[in-house]
Formats: structure tokens, C-alpha cells, sequence
């Protein structure tokens, strides 16, 4: 008879059929107690048991790795709080609004050759003020001339323990050779009235190697230019600059324009329009291997703010902008003059700037020129100071037949040769350039920071004030402009009184348009 006990080999006599007891033993290694033979994997079990600890050695690894490169770049980044000791600064923007100044550094020291020689200088050539709306789907990218005189606070001194004092007219780029970055952080905002988020600088040498990590940038040329003091020498055309070629392309000053820094800046702003470009058709900022590529050139050559001091928050930031488009990307050169007094420095241009900034601190976007304000909503003082009797009332008049509401009429205190209109603080900017738009003639004109309505002080070179519009023909189907709402009509589409147009440029437009001819005399 055949054993059946708990135990037999299932394989034994041929015609033994196992009970339900039988196969449970199987099933779980035998019965209690007597331990069952290693389980054997199949060909495919091994496949996978192999593949299951190669991935889970790789995730290790590429964790390890991640945690290697980060803690790499991290150590790589130089940062300064250029935001600390700082005290009466504007107000903070808007949840989500962020307000970037980019510094671009032309000190010697340690850029190499070809340079020239200037020890221990650090002149800010660049400053680039970045705002981003809340969404980070548009930003206005203003340029600041570096020729531009302003009033530069006291500030701790770059070098040494001691303070530099306060200088009423000093040129911008020198703030930050003065007290390092956090003087010309300091210094913007007293301009602009806006309270920067975050800070950036770059030298000669960051420049090349990010420009080379993007694999060049594209640019063009209306004409020829051959700069011997930048050593940018470009035929006609178009060209794909890298390294050395595009440091000289951004810094040329003398082969374009008039050899002043306004034509330097539409070079800059045609080269970034293109960079801007090249990074959106490539999806750069959707590409986290890419984004990583430049965070560890840009972790090795920049100086940035303790808010962008780590890769993380690097990335987040680049990654945050994913949506940005070209097309809603304005650059802006901040509106100056000439300063009479010395034709190689500037002034700002009031109150085209301070209407610029105002603007920015509203989040208002970039309506293709300076806002214009209702003449209705502009209260106005008239005074004469001519000493030709009633000519304060007939102008009184004239101002209320093109809407303004005038409150009063009088003598200045003193005869004047010059045309001014002052207003009381950058709040009531676009008040002051609303009137000076409807004036024949520009007038000087100045942010007094005090309270009150617009005052037009007339002078002897007075020319008088702009005719109101001739009244709808009936029938006659209105023109565009006029049928838009009066706060909605741009500046330039009215009489601009000799006003210089405020220089921008879209980032999406063709490189080609929009670039200043070469310097016939470098």
C-alpha cells in the first residue's frame, strides 16, 4: 500500500492522487515544524529581481549625485546681502510682483587682458531695473543710463569702515564703487521710488561664460561698425556672437549712435530681445537638465541676494517664468536730457520718468507709452511771470477749454524767462505730463514733493497752449484714437510739445529693426 502520511513526496507511486491536506503542505514548504525547500525562480522572477536592484541602486546613486552637484553649486555661488543697513526704503510691492536690479560690473580686476588698467575701480555700467507682474507673464525691463546724474544717499564705504556722504548730483554708476552694491540699491530706489526684490551682478568674465553656455546669442547690424575702443568689428548684417565678440557687442559705445550711452543701450536691448528669443524657441525654461546647465554657470559667475543664494532657489525662480513670452517683454531706456551744464552727463527727464516708475509701483503693464491722465482729473494753478498783464487769465481759459480744472490764477513772485510746470510728488506725475503734453512748447519742468495742484509758472518764453480738438463732424466716423477713452489714449498719439519720445523696444520685434546706425566717427 502506498504511505499517504503528511510528509510523502508528492511524486512517488504513479497512480497516487494527493488529498486537499496534501497540497496545502506543498503549498506552504511542508507541515509544521519541517522547513521546505528554497523556492526556485524562474528565468523571467531573476530578470526582474536583478533589474528591481540595478534601479534601485541607480536611484541611490543619481540621489546621491543630485545631493553632490546641488551642495556643488551651492558652495560655487557668491552672495551679498545688498539689502542689508538699508533704512527708509519704499514700500514693499504687491504679493507676487518682483523687482529685480541687474548690475554689470566693469571692474579690471581679475577679467584678464585686453581691459585696460584701472585698480580697485567698480563701476556699475549696467543697471537694469526687471519688474515682473504678479503672474510673471509680462515684465517691463528698464534701462538706466549710467551717465545719468542723480542724488546718491550716504552710504557705508566699499572699502574701509568709514561712510561716504550724500552727494546731490553724483553720476549713478559710480554708487556702487562708492559703498558696494547695497549704495546702488540704495541710490535706485531714492530714483524710483520702488522697492527692489532682488539683486544681481555680473562682470566681464560671467558675461562670456553665461553668453557661451546659451551657445551664443544672434545679432544685426544696419551698418558696418569697427569700434577701437570696444574691438567690435562686424560687417552689415547678421551675426552669431559668443564669448569676447559679444562682451565688445553689448559694451561698444563710440561705433554706434552718437558715441553716447543711449545708443549702447539699444544694443543692449536688441541683444537680450534676442537672447529672450532664443531661450523661448528652445524651451529652455521648461527644460530642467538645461535650466540646471545654466544654474551651474550662473551659480559660478554671479553675485546675487541671500533670496536667490541657493540652486533651489535659482530654479525656482527660472522655473517660475516658464510662461513669460517674448511678446510681453517691453525694455524701456529711462526718459533723460542733457544736462546743460555738461553735455557728457544726463538728467532725469521729468515727468516722463517719474510717471514711468509710478506706473511700475501701480503694476499697471506697458500700454506702448507713458499713461496719460484726463486733463479733467488735473487740478492747476496758473501764475504769470511775464509781467504782461492778463496773460494768466487768457491761458486760465484756454487750459479749461481742453478740461482742466484750473483753481487759481496770480502773479509769480518773481519775473521769469522760463515755461515750468511743477507738480507735488511722483503721485501726480502723469497730472504734470498731461499738461505739458497740451502746451506748444516743452516746458521745464520739476517734482517739487510737496502738496497741492499742478502749477504752470509762465515765462517769457511762453508760446501758449495747444488748440482743443475741433468738434465731431456729423456723420463722420471717429478715429481711433479718439474714440478710446481719454486715460487709455497713449502720449504719443497727442501733441507732444517737442517732448523726446520715450525710447522702448518689444522683445519679440525682428533684431534688425529698431538698431542705431554706426558712429561715422568712433
Amino acid at each position: 500500500m502506498t504511505d499517504r502520511r503528511p510528509g510523502r513526496s508528492l511524486t512517488g507511486d504513479a497512480g497516487y492522487r494527493p488529498t486537499r491536506e496534501d497540497r496545502a503542505d506543498a503549498r506552504y514548504g511542508g507541515p509544521p515544524g519541517q522547513p521546505g525547500p528554497p523556492p526556485r525562480l524562474t528565468r523571467r522572477g531573476k530578470i526582474v529581481m536583478w533589474v528591481a536592484a540595478v534601479v534601485s541602486i541607480a536611484v541611490l546613486l543619481v540621489s546621491l549625485g543630485a545631493y553632490a552637484i546641488y551642495a556643488k553649486l551651492d558652495g560655487n555661488l557668491s552672495v551679498t546681502n545688498a539689502f542689508g543697513g538699508l533704512k527708509s526704503r519704499p514700500a514693499a510691492a504687491a504679493p507676487g510682483v518682483q523687482n529685480l536690479l541687474i548690475l554689470g560690473s566693469q571692474t579690471r580686476d581679475g577679467q584678464g587682458p585686453g581691459f585696460g588698467y584701472d585698480p580697485g575701480t567698480d563701476l556699475s555700467d549696467n543697471l537694469i531695473l526687471v519688474h515682473l507682474d504678479a503672474t510673471h507673464t509680462h515684465a517691463t525691463i528698464v534701462s538706466i543710463p549710467r551717465d545719468t546724474l542723480v542724488y546718491e544717499p550716504a552710504c557705508k564705504a566699499r572699502t574701509g569702515s568709514g561712510t561716504v556722504p550724500a552727494i546731490p548730483q553724483a553720476i549713478i554708476d559710480g554708487a556702487m564703487n562708492q559703498g558696494g552694491p547695497a549704495c546702488a540699491v540704495a541710490t535706485v530706489e531714492l530714483l524710483t521710488g520702488i522697492r527692489m526684490t532682488h539683486f544681481v551682478e555680473f562682470d566681464f568674465n560671467s558675461f562670456r561664460t553665461m553668453v557661451e553656455t546659451v551657445g551664443g546669442v544672434e545679432v544685426c547690424l544696419p551698418q558696418a561698425v569697427d569700434d577701437p575702443f570696444s574691438h567690435l568689428d562686424l560687417s552689415a548684417g547678421r551675426h552669431l556672437v559668443t564669448g569676447a565678440e559679444a562682451l565688445a557687442f553689448v559694451r561698444t559705445r563710440h561705433g554706434v549712435g552718437n558715441g553716447g550711452d543711449l545708443g549702447r543701450i539699444e544694443l543692449q536691448q536688441e541683444f537680450m530681445s534676442s537672447l529672450i528669443q532664443k531661450i523661448e524657441s528652445q524651451g529652455t525654461l521648461e527644460d530642467p537638465v538645461k535650466l540646471l546647465q545654466i544654474a551651474n554657470t550662473a551659480t559660478s559667475a554671479l553675485t546675487v541676494d541671500p533670496g536667490l543664494g541657493s540652486v533651489s532657489k535659482l530654479l525656482a525662480m527660472g522655473a517660475s517664468l516658464r510662461h513669460l513670452r517674448s511678446k510681453n517683454v517691453t525694455f524701456v531706456t529711462m526718459p533723460t536730457m542733457p544736462d546743460p551744464a555738461n553735455l557728457n552727463r544726463l538728467l532725469p527727464q521729468e515727468p516722463q520718468d517719474d510717471v514711468l516708475w509710478q506706473m511700475l509701483k501701480a503694476g499697471q503693464l506697458w500700454p506702448g507709452s507713458l499713461p496719460v491722465t484726463p486733463a479733467s482729473q488735473a487740478q492747476v494753478a496758473v501764475l504769470n511771470g511775464t509781467g504782461i498783464a492778463g496773460l494768466a487769465g487768457q491761458t486760465a481759459a484756454s487750459l479749461r477749454k481742453l478740461g482742466f480744472d484750473v483753481v487759481s490764477v496770480g502773479d509769480a513772485p518773481v519775473a521769469t524767462a522760463t515755461t515750468t510746470v511743477s507738480y507735488p510728488g511722483t503721485a501726480a506725475a502723469g497730472r504734470a505730463y498731461t499738461l505739458a503734453q497740451d502746451l506748444t512748447a516743452a516746458p521745464a519742468t520739476e517734482n517739487t514733493g510737496t502738496s497741492g495742484p499742478i502749477t504752470l509758472t509762465i515765462g517769457s518764453n511762453f508760446s501758449g497752449v495747444t488748440a482743443p480738438p475741433a468738434p465731431a463732424t456729423p456723420g463722420a466716423t471717429p478715429s481711433s484714437a479718439a474714440s478710446q477713452p481719454a486715460d487709455s489714449q497713449p502720449a504719443d498719439s497727442q501733441q507732444a510739445a517737442g517732448q523726446q519720445a520715450v525710447e522702448t523696444r518689444n522683445a519679440a520685434q525682428n533684431i534688425c529693426s529698431g538698431v542705431p546706425d554706426a558712429n561715422p566717427d568712433p
